[in-house]
């Protein structure tokens, strides 16, 4: 116990710490990296007592405990307001949608449960990993930024407390920290050139060989390299996974190991492993430097004076001025580090300098001044962002007064566009443009990821500017002006003409640039709108930009075009002939900037810059160009490239910064230019110039129409006409919804992006309540929206929006009246007036009148038509006779094609009707005989007994009809020597009936004469009830085996070797086949029977002679018995899991214990052992004993008292509302009463009466005459007093549910977030998985819970279900709101979870993260597939239609 005197030596020494050094130097060897692995906790418990205790003992001056408690009276509550907590992968993290200031903001689910945010609107997703709970951050939130337990109850927040510490507590900490923190810095950094420090040193002289994980091989590939490089076994190599050390011994023998490691691991396309060799003492130090992290949280949480001083320490600049901080140091190794040391060096940041606002912003500026170097690391990084320091920037940048301040002093956006640039410099060509031929997808990727940075600053605009805010804000905009010219023209294409493309040129990369920079754009104008100052500076720069780009616009001269007396001067141009990029995004930035300033009414400037709108409108018109002649299959030798590019500029994704941009531009430069002007220019670049002026043939150009009829029509801009940003969105769902109903989830999918983000704030659902009506789902599909009537006026059927799919779905209505244009762009409506328009309609109306369709289409028509009524003062009225003379001409062919159509039908119907009559006269004697032979039918089932038991037993109908074979539709007769009719079925184990769940099964050779009472695992057999002929099922079953062993994956659909199939109606699992039986009246003389006194004795020898006579000769066709012995061997090979053996004297029994066990199942009530014939005698006995166990569930355990009862009191015999006990006995025997009635129904053919369906509350006498039991069931204990006391059972059987589920979803991911993987204490993401059927949460889908299952390594889920459900499982993934069935080690499928959100959709994977509530209908859905045992045929029906190519490792789950 030396070492508790540490402390009082390192304060009397005179370096202090050199003192603790030494002290770490010879104790921290001694307990990490030992030759023998230490027992559980030993080693924590060394570290606590040896290291850690001296050390707290040395910053208190005393013992921890008693220093502990004056500290927090001097500082008073030590909880910090900031909960801080580090978010692990896939934890489940909230954002309120009614408080958060951005998405970014978020709570941890113990935060959000003790917040105000529980009731408000709410989202919840998985977590990255790498954030941290913004609770008590005062900027994250609205309102409620403290949950209460973080609140601290004053208006004071801890940051402002002065916080009053002991000086020498201070002084002490101080120089602790600075030491320990050095010292981890020092051992995590480390590298092979460095050497231990004199105080470090040891003399013993041995190595490790210490293997590194990384994300490029896969957990098997490095199992497989450990054994054949250091000759473990598989046991040992995978806990040598991760960061281990694989061999101890000298540094000759670790350096063989290692180069072996990497030999063995090296691939062509792959890295070797990182292996590397480290000095004893050196692991033991960078062991121990890792548990300090843990330890500075942990004493810096006890005051805030504490962490203030750790952040001085942190942030203090060393002492030599080429040597940044300490905290500096761990940032810029942190690529090199492994991930156990990353992950605590983020966990410590976020702890101690994220928690107070002054050394939030001196850290954000260290992280600003290297963010240029972390992110070049990152780049060559293989580990993911959220385990990277750069993935700090969320928690830095979205800080809205540290983002200011950043772009003040530190020139942020700049600094990030910089780092950018120089990453894509590579990709530069010649005229200073991007190409990405032949880019790295990996290194592209994460380069794009840096502008997730840039987001994050801009995410929210200023409310007040400063000058230096707009020099750094316009610095910034200046060098993304940069950016955007090496993007401007980039990756033009040219149409190619005689052969096809050979090599199909790159293209995603491109798009998948301006997916990233669609927000961003639309950030810097939102940014710009906010100050009319800036907004004009930056549209003077933007305007430059353009100006200054490379690429020229035109490569010719301009020339004089004339039309109607009007002359265009112009430079030619054929977008069909020449290149042409669809890359402008300086221009559409111009376009957005340009409605800005209208909006904001300092337009007027604008024309002082003199503005060449021709020059302007050129390029965005091109493209509108390209995209029509792409959809006219002009550039179809281009290959599929380019149809790609053209789809993703006018789909949802990119169209608000493409398509929508260069509309703007083309009315901008319409409310600008010549009327005249500008349509010539639009004829000129559809290449429709000489059509009009009747030098070439006619052609289509509908297209040309179109994009006229957007720059006049489509005015739903803010700005470019008087409408809101929630018109905007209201047009467009009114638009989707006019095509078909849609789930919310669909409609929030087809919206723009820049409405979506707008759903974090509610806004969207008001508008959509506007406009739609909502209706709630059933037990499938999803709720949906639909449009309200009185929104149809609203509908434009040439809706620029729509896709052709979607043009063709829409209806043929009116369009409505456009708002009016604002004055900066009323010019607009002067196009048509103009002589140039009036030319084009007449044109138009002349060729229609013509009546060549070759020369005009109806969609042209019908847009000139949408443009007519809006036309100004037209000075010719010969267009009208025209469109006069085309609408007549449309009508009188319409009435055609109607009358010729309608005469075709009634022709048909002649037709049919003589065949009928023809017919009838053919077979007249069959139409006589019918109503003769129906009328003999209902009178002989009027007057038959509807008694299937004693001696009234009615006669049960041997005719069974002609059944129909689904495989050659042939008819047949079911008879005893007729070949065999089969139907299809599938036989499984079940335990959905057991009393003891989870309990093992029999052991080998214990074959079950009956039902165990307990039904652990019984067996079902169930059927689809499709018929076929044996030979025809034979047939099929050897064409499937046939086939399906060709077919790709089939062994994951259907088990071949155990004589599975598909049904060929239904499409089924089957496994075998049960033949059709006739039934045949019973012989037995019932009245002679009863008629005598039986006694047991008597009765057991009629059953027992009964039994001898089945030995006899059979009575059925050789076909019939085979298929009896084909299903009877596959009951007995499910159920019992052992090989088919005919000569198995057990096999008939197995076929009567799962005769019994379905039909339990059927009714889900007690049928007990029915294994004889129908006689009445047992059927007595048993219904006693099923009584007499619902009369003990009833009134307990006085099995004596009640047996007295039953046979002395007659008071008992009468059944009368009151009595206690009888209503209970009524509701317990009715469902045994069902499975006796269905029983007997199959058995012996009688048919039940008919009310029995009619009436369900008078089912009890119904079902005891049907079945020859007296109405009053407790005369039966009269007649057989003697045997009554024999028949009592001990316990009830219960009825099995599936375990009940919480209402509130978060109440199921909160029970999530507190699990603990039984078998690991690691950090890794985890899968808690939910048992439906007992309720056991699991760790699915983990390597440290798998288990052996007949030799073979199973995950959790598969080893849970072989003994809970006899491999059959549902299961659900808590985190990814997910169903998982499973029937084997090898099938299962996923399937939806019955939680749903507010709009009647599920959530898997949360993606959208509304709140989720329990649907009872569709969790009932789910008993049900579980009760009738459907789990396997609804696994095969998914992987049917799943189509599986790469197979899923379910039992790995």
């Amino acid at each position: 116990m030396l070492f508790l005197f540490c402390p009082q030596k390192w304060q009397e020494a005179s370096n202090r710490e050199a003192a603790i050094l030494s002290y770490l130097g010879e104790q921290v060897p001694l307990i990490y990296c030992l030759e023998a692995e230490p027992q559980q906790g030993e080693e924590e418990q060394k570290v606590e007592e040896r290291l850690l205790y001296p050390l707290e003992c040395f910053i208190f001056g005393e013992d921890p405990s008693v220093g502990l408690e004056k500290l927090q009276q001097y500082s008073g509550s030590s909880s910090a307001q900031q909960c801080g907590r580090v978010f692990k992968e896939g934890e489940t993290v909230y954002s309120c949608r009614d408080c958060a200031i951005d998405p970014t903001c978020v709570l941890c689910i113990e935060c959000f449960q003790k917040s105000v945010h529980k009731s408000h609107r709410y989202k919840m997703h998985a977590s990255a990993g790498g954030g941290f709970c913004d609770c008590g951050d005062l900027e994250a939130w609205k309102t409620g930024p403290c949950c209460s337990q973080h609140d601290p109850g004053t208006s004071v927040t801890m940051e402002t407390d002065e916080c009053v510490m002991d000086p020498g507590l201070r002084e002490r900490a101080q120089t602790l920290f600075h030491l320990l923190l050095r010292y981890t810095t020092d051992m995590l950094v480390w590298e092979d050139t460095n050497e231990l420090s004199e105080e470090l040193k040891v003399k013993e002289d041995t190595y490790f060989c210490v293997l590194y994980n990384d994300e490029h091989h896969s957990y098997d590939h490095v199992i497989y390299t450990l054994q054949r490089a250091i000759a473990c076994d598989q046991n040992q190599a995978q806990i040598y996974t991760g960061r281990k050390a694989v061999k101890r011994g000298t540094l000759r023998s670790c350096q063989q190991a290692k180069d072996n490691i990497r030999r063995n691991s090296e691939h062509i396309i792959q890295k070797p492993l990182r292996v590397e060799i480290l000095h004893t003492a050196i692991m033991a130090h960078q062991t121990f430097a890792l548990r300090l992290g843990a330890w500075f949280q942990k004493i810096i949480g006890y005051s805030v004076g504490l962490r203030e001083v750790f952040c001085q320490v942190a942030l203090e600049p060393a002492a030599d001025d080429n040597n940044p901080c300490l905290i500096s140091r761990l940032m810029l190794h942190d690529a090199k580090l492994y991930k156990g040391a990353r992950k605590v060096v983020h966990e410590l940041i976020f702890s101690s300098l994220l928690m107070d606002t002054e050394y939030k912003r001196q850290f954000a500026m260290k992280f600003t001044e290297h963010y240029k170097q972390l992110q070049e690391d990152f780049i060559s990084d293989d580990h993911q962002r959220n385990i990277s320091i750069t993935a700090l920037s969320v928690q830095i940048f979205t800080v809205p007064t540290l983002a200011r301040q950043l772009i003040d002093e530190g020139s942020v956006i700049k600094v990030i566009i910089d780092t950018v640039m120089d990453m894509m410099r590579e990709h530069l060509d010649s005229n200073q443009r991007f190409h990405f031929q032949g880019h790295n997808p990996d290194k592209f990727f994460r380069v794009q990821v840096i502008f997730h940075d840039l987001r994050y600053i801009l995410i929210s605009k200023p409310s007040v500017w400063t000058e230096t805010l707009r020099e750094k804000f316009l610095e910034g905009l200046h060098v993304f002006l940069r950016f955007l010219c090496c993007m401007q023209g980039m990756e033009e294409v040219k149409r190619q003409l005689g052969q096809h493309v050979e090599v199909e040129p790159e293209w995603e990369a491109g798009f998948s640039l301006q997916m990233q920079l669609r927000h961003i754009l639309a950030m810097f104008q939102d940014w710009c709108s906010s100050d009319e100052r800036v907004l004009l500076l930056a549209f003077q720069e933007c305007h430059r930009a353009l100006m200054s780009c490379t690429n020229q616009p035109f490569r010719s001269e301009p020339t004089d075009s004339y039309m109607c007396k009007q002359i265009l001067h112009a430079r030619p141009y054929k977008v069909s002939q020449e290149p042409v990029s669809i890359h402008l995004p300086i221009s559409r930035l111009l376009a957005g900037l340009y409605v800005l300033l209208c909006q904001t009414g300092v337009c007027i400037y604008v024309f002082q810059l003199q503005l060449n709108f021709t020059e302007l409108a050129e390029q965005p018109l091109r493209c509108v160009v390209l995209a029509a002649q792409v959809c006219a299959d002009m550039w179809r030798r281009n290959g599929l490239s380019l149809v790609s590019q053209v789809y993703y500029y006018q789909d949802l994704k990119c169209r608000d910064e493409m398509f929508d941009k260069d509309i703007i531009m083309l009315q901008i430069a319409a409310s600008k230019m010549d009327p005249n002007h500008f349509l010539m220019l639009v004829l000129l670049r559809f290449e429709l110039f000489d059509v009009f002026n009747d030098a070439l043939p006619d052609y289509h150009h509908c297209s040309c129409f179109e994009t006229k009829c957007i720059v006049k029509s489509e005015r739903y801009v803010p700005g470019i006409s008087n409408v809101t940003k929630e018109d905007v969105t209201m047009r467009e769902v009114i638009h989707l919804l006019c095509i078909q109903p849609m789930a919310h989830s669909s409609l929030v999918k087809n919206l723009p992006e820049n409405v979506r983000h707008l759903i974090h704030e509610t806004w969207l659902e008001t508008v959509v309540s506007k406009v739609a009506i909502f209706k709630k789902p059933g037990v499938s599909g999803h709720g949906l929206y639909e449009l309200k009537k009185e929104c149809l006026k609203e509908f434009n059927p040439f809706f620029y929006h729509y896709s052709r799919p979607q043009h063709s779905k829409v209806r043929a209505l009116r369009p409505p009246v456009p708002p009016p244009f604002c004055p900066g762009f009323s010019n607009i409506v002067y196009l048509l007036c103009c002589d140039i328009f009036i030319h084009i309609l007449r044109r138009i109306f002349q060729k229609a009148a013509e009546d060549r369709s070759s020369r005009w289409t109806e969609p042209m028509i019908q847009r000139v038509w949408l443009l007519l009524p809006h036309t100004v003062s037209l000075s010719s009225s010969s267009c009208v006779v025209f469109a006069q003379s085309v609408q007549d001409k449309e009508k009188a062919e319409r009435k055609r094609k109607a009358e010729a159509a309608k005469a075709h039908r009634q022709k048909i119907m002649a037709q049919m009707s003589a065949m009928q009559k023809n017919f009838i006269e053919s077979n007249k004697m069959l139409y006589d005989n019918m109503p003769e032979s129906s009328i003999q039918s209902d009178t002989a089932a009027s007057v038959e007994s509807r008694v299937a038991v004693g001696p009234e037993q009615g006669v049960c109908s041997t005719d069974w009809g002609a059944q129909i074979c689904i495989l050659c539709q042939e008819e047949q007769e079911v008879q005893a020597q007729a070949p065999a009719m089969v139907l299809t079925a599938c036989v499984q184990r079940s335990t959905v009936l057991t009393q003891d769940r989870g309990k093992t099964l029999s052991p080998e050779g214990c074959y079950p004469l009956f039902m165990p009472p307990d039904l652990a695992v019984g067996t079902h057999t169930g059927s689809c009830g499709h018929v076929m002929h044996a030979t025809c099922w034979q047939k099929y079953f050897e064409a499937v085996q046939n086939t399906t062993r060709n077919r790709l994956h089939a062994d994951l659909i259907i088990d071949l070797e155990n004589g599975e199939y598909m049904c060929p109606l239904c499409k089924s699992l089957c496994n075998t086949v049960i033949p059709l039986i006739p039934v045949e009246p019973s012989k037995l003389n019932y009245a002679e029977l009863v008629g005598q006194h039986l006694t047991l004795e008597r009765w057991v020898q009629i059953m027992s002679s009964r039994i001898r006579g089945l030995r006899g000769t059979p009575k059925f066709s050789r076909s019939i018995t085979e298929m009896l012995g084909v299903c009877a061997n596959t009951v007995h090979r499910v159920g019992l899991q052992t090989a088919p053996n005919d000569l198995c004297p057990y096999v008939p029994v197995m076929s009567w214990n799962t005769c019994a066990y379905t039909i339990q199942a059927i009714g889900n009530a007690l049928l007990l052992c029915l294994t004889a014939f129908n006689h009445l005698y047992l059927l007595h006995l048993v219904t006693m004993g099923h009584m007499l166990q619902v009369l003990l569930a009833s009134h307990g355990k006085d099995f004596q008292l009640l047996s007295r009862c039953l046979s002395s009191s007659l008071s008992f015999l009468r059944l009368r509302a009151g009595v206690p006990g009888v209503e209970s006995v009524k509701r317990g025997v009715l469902p045994f009463l069902r499975c006796a009635a269905l029983f007997f129904n199959c058995l012996t053919g009688v048919p039940p009466p008919e009310e029995l369906s009619e009436s369900p509350e008078s089912q009890l006498p119904l079902l005891c005459s049907y079945l020859s039991l007296p109405s009053n069931l407790f005369q039966l204990f009269q007649q057989h007093r003697d045997v009554v006391t024999n028949l009592i059972k001990r316990y009830p059987r219960k009825r099995n549910r599936l375990i009940d589920l919480p209402e509130d979803y978060s109440v199921l991911l909160n029970q999530a977030s507190h699990f603990k993987c039984p078998n690991s204490s690691d950090d890794e993401r985890k899968h808690p998985t939910l048992c439906l059927q007992c309720g056991v949460m699991l760790c699915a889908q983990s390597p440290c819970c798998q288990q052996q299952l007949n030799g073979e390594e199973v995950g959790a889920c598969t080893a849970h279900a072989a003994i809970c459900g006899a491999g059959v499982g549902m299961f659900l993934r808590v985190r990814e709101c997910e169903i998982i069935l499973m029937a084997s080690k090898t099938r299962g499928s996923p399937y939806p979870a019955p939680y749903l959100d507010d709009y009647g959709e599920t959530d898997p994977q949360l993606g959208r993260g509304n709140p989720l509530h329990l649907c009872p209908e569709r969790y009932r859905k789910l008993h049900h597939m579980w009760q009738q045992h459907c789990i396997l045929e609804e696994i095969a029906r998914s992987l049917e239609l799943l189509n599986v190519m790469f197979p899923f490792e379910w039992q790995m789950i």
